[in-house]
């Protein structure tokens, strides 16, 4: 576009790529980038739900986005906007056969497949561990329901398949009730109003993968992803509208310390066994409850 300018560090770094035939690195300046959608006055003063901004290009409909206020007006005249990450785009994506415009007709502008968007937003376990090396093996958990508290103590399970996620990501969410639901499992908080959370540090990440799919074959494959599952399952790594990292896990080996935790309905943590990697064996624990995380 005839005229246009960078107007932040930013945008001259991404310019800066773009012209050296560097979209590798432009596409890294994006993983952390905020974005300008494009909306209505009214859905801007929350009188009406805002709406995707698309467009089609190439017999696709992509969704519009733009890394500065100036660049979405410079293309679609909007006044209004709302400010998403790359992440928050990821947990809530409309359709896997979308794409993302970002920049739409500048010279800065990135065209992003979903399965990108899904990558670029949600690395794998093991890609954060390279992006931050002093980050370690994550601590990752999952919700309990009565059969597998009695697999774990009942009958001294010490391995674990299905789905679990980054406590890191739900460290600030202090009630059963919430957690619950953030994570999409309301029936997992029992009668009293607790939850019962299985924790454990994970080892060998290639182990945890990350469930880039869809709600079907097609739209699995339009993301490049390997997984089908059902309603509302986003298939862009994350917990469904939420910014939660999940990953599936098929009979993975419990590691040492391992916990079984019970979340209060007074937000409290009390831990209940512990596991022991060399016995393989839980050990219960009886203690009295404190405020906070264990």
């Amino acid at each position: 576009m005839g005229g246009w300018k960078p107007v932040s560090p930013f945008e001259e770094q991404l310019h800066a790529a773009v012209t050296a035939g560097e979209p590798a690195r432009g596409l890294a300046l994006l993983r952390d980038a905020d974005f300008a959608l494009p909306v209505t006055e009214a859905a801007a003063a929350g009188r009406e739900q805002p709406v995707w901004a698309t467009m089609d290009s190439g017999g696709r409909t992509w969704v519009a986005a733009f890394t500065s206020v100036e660049a979405m007006r410079a293309i679609t005249g909007f006044a209004t906007y709302r400010v998403s990450s790359l992440v928050e785009l990821a947990s809530v994506w409309p359709n896997p056969h979308w794409g993302l415009a970002v920049n739409p007709g500048l010279p800065i502008g990135f065209p992003l497949e979903s399965g990108t968007l899904a990558r670029l937003a949600v690395p794998t376990m093991a890609q954060d561990l390279v992006l931050d090396p002093a980050s370690g093996l994550p601590v990752v958990q999952k919700l309990l329901g009565p059969a597998d508290l009695h697999a774990l103590l009942g009958d001294g399970e010490n391995r674990v398949s299905g789905y679990c996620h980054h406590a890191l990501d739900v460290a600030h969410i202090a009630t059963p009730t919430l957690l619950a639901r953030a994570l999409g499992q309301p029936e997992m908080v029992t009668p009293d109003g607790s939850v019962n959370i299985l924790r454990w540090r994970a080892a060998g990440p290639a182990l945890y993968r990350t469930p880039y799919g869809a709600l079907d074959e097609e739209g699995m494959a339009a993301v490049a992803g390997w997984v089908v599952e059902e309603p509302p399952f986003v298939g862009l790594g994350l917990v469904p509208s939420q910014v939660i990292r999940e990953y599936k896990v098929d009979g993975v080996l419990l590691t040492h310390g391992a916990q079984i935790v019970e979340l209060t309905v007074e937000g409290a943590e009390m831990r209940r066994a512990v596991h022991d990697g060399d016995t393989g064996r839980w050990f219960l624990v009886q203690r009295r409850p404190r405020e906070g995380t264990a």
